[in-house]
């Protein structure tokens, strides 16, 4: 006869309420680069030349402790960012873009070139590489 598989029980909450855990404050937590959602096409990350592929890289890894909070008040030109209108925007918007959205973040990635997306909590979502700056106006 086979033995039995014991499968782990989780521990008893004892008495302990859930309710009573702290609210994360995404501004006081460093970004979290994502490249998931990145749009195919002229702006993906593969349409980059190797060396703007490393500047991405060494870009987030520079970002990698510096919370949000300092991030906003950085250069837009350096490791800040600068907000880009969503009707400035010259190629097509993903589907999940909603009426009621009206901008994107921009960062740096190598010199001025800019990284465009949006942030959720504290993951910053890429959508486009502008290597060659035609996504928006500059």
């Amino acid at each position: 006869m086979p033995k039995k598989k014991l499968i782990p029980q989780p521990k008893k909450n004892k008495g302990k309420s859930f309710s009573s855990q702290k609210t994360i404050d995404y501004d006081n937590q460093p970004p979290i680069f994502s490249l998931e959602r990145l749009m195919p096409g002229h702006y993906c990350f593969s349409s980059l030349e190797q060396k703007d592929k490393a500047a991405f890289a060494e870009s987030i890894f520079k970002r990698r402790n510096i919370p949000w909070k300092e991030i906003k008040n950085l250069p837009r030109h350096g490791l800040g960012i600068e907000k880009i209108s969503k009707s400035s925007i010259k190629t097509a918007l993903p589907k999940n873009i909603t009426e009621d959205f009206n901008y994107f973040l921009a960062f740096r990635f190598s010199g001025k070139k800019p990284m465009v997306g949006y942030r959720v909590h504290e993951i910053f979502y890429v959508l486009w590489f502008d290597h060659d700056f035609t996504l928006y106006e500059h």
